[in-house]
């Protein structure tokens, strides 16, 4: 790697719960990798306790989970404000798979930053993501 490009965007993907499809969440990953990202899969029936401190354990700048099971409303919210109290709010946390549309707003509010439902795109996915780090970098570079 050039001296004087940005490093990878790391990103840490994690099953919260009981749910342990993976197809979505492998599929997600490799077209993270194949864009130059560096992925960290925290694994299956993680806690938003034990995401949350993989977060941190493993400085990634990005925390997406995969769900496919209900539950969604009570493990992001949880996750999102462990990452606030352990002062890891700065991370993005990013959610997709099984979220009816309805959950959105209050997914939204409690600090999932983005969340891509059933049928998204890889591609938009990945711009999401390369969107989100340019702006991030440009604004930590900015005088």
């Amino acid at each position: 790697m050039n001296a004087f490009a940005p490093r990878p965007l790391r990103v840490l993907l994690a099953k919260l719960g009981m749910d342990t499809h993976t197809v979505g969440v492998t599929v997600i990953a490799h077209a993270l990798r194949e864009a130059g990202m560096e992925v960290i899969f925290a694994g299956l029936k993680q806690t938003p306790e034990m995401v949350a401190n993989a977060a941190i354990q493993e400085d990634v700048d990005v925390v997406g989970i995969s769900t496919l099971s209900a539950g969604h409303t009570r493990t992001l919210p949880r996750l999102a404000a462990l990452l606030r109290e352990m002062g890891a709010g700065d991370k993005l946390l990013l959610a997709g798979g099984v979220i009816p549309e309805e959950d959105v707003p209050f997914l939204t509010a409690a600090g999932v930053q983005k969340i891509f439902t059933m049928g998204s795109d890889t591609r938009d996915i990945v711009a999401y993501l390369q969107a989100w780090w340019s702006e991030k970098l440009a604004s930590e570079t900015a005088p």
